[in-house]
């Protein structure tokens, strides 16, 4: 047997009447996991989770959870300041990342319009399982949400090394992304260099700490 763990733990700030609207949603959502009455929802409340069903006014409010019939967080609610509130989230054990980055969005138009949100979360295990360690991010925008785990980050980035580090020649055709032939024109021009276009960007290359190899890529799939 082994415990799993989801955690987070962020601060942001937002407007009063934006905090009041998270922290009605945040009592509708307790209220319904709880099996209890909601209290009636606020005009703000059904324009932020538009229902669909006229005799359900908390169906888009349940819409943000991955299962409907357990609108939970995983997390608690803090909320303190006055025209500018910060609203702090905190889980240690189920910590849910999508409908609390949704809770977010529908919420906070107004401050999202101005600049995005974000948060980050890790996962882990009471044993040592192997993969059962990791985390990841989540980008918030006005529009939409954005979420990437450590172990896609990491995959994407073993692909683009895998690509790029090949062991064949470098291509004579290929422009250094880092060294263009507009700067090797420059330095011939100049008197700087009598190398040849390739020669000259290896040699820019292998002097540079953050240097691109020139060998064929292979193109996108």
């Amino acid at each position: 047997m082994a415990d799993h763990h989801v955690q987070g733990s962020f601060a942001f700030t937002c407007t009063a009447r934006e905090s009041a609207l998270i922290e009605e949603a945040w009592q509708h959502a307790a209220d319904l996991l709880g099996d209890f009455s909601p209290s009636e929802p606020s005009a703000e409340f059904l324009a932020a989770f538009m229902p669909d069903e006229l005799g359900n006014p908390f169906n888009g409010l349940l819409a943000i959870f991955d299962d409907p019939a357990f609108p939970a967080f995983g997390a608690e609610l803090e909320i303190t300041g006055g025209a500018d509130c910060v609203v702090s989230i905190y889980g240690t054990t189920d910590f849910q990342p999508g409908p609390i980055a949704e809770l977010i969005r529908h919420c906070c138009q107004e401050s999202l319009t101005v600049r995005p949100m974000g948060f980050d979360w890790s996962y882990s295990c009471s044993r040592p399982y192997r993969d059962s360690f990791g985390g990841g991010w989540c980008a918030i925008f006005a529009d939409h949400v954005e979420f990437a785990t450590t172990q896609e980050e990491l995959s994407r980035r073993l692909a683009i090394s895998a690509a790029t580090l090949s062991p064949a020649s470098p291509d004579p055709w290929m422009d250094h992304p880092d060294h263009p032939p507009a700067d090797w024109k420059t330095d011939v021009a100049n008197g700087d260099t009598r190398l040849g276009y390739l020669d000259w960007a290896l040699a820019r290359a292998e002097a540079s700490d953050n240097a691109h190899p020139l060998t064929p890529q292979s193109p996108p799939a």
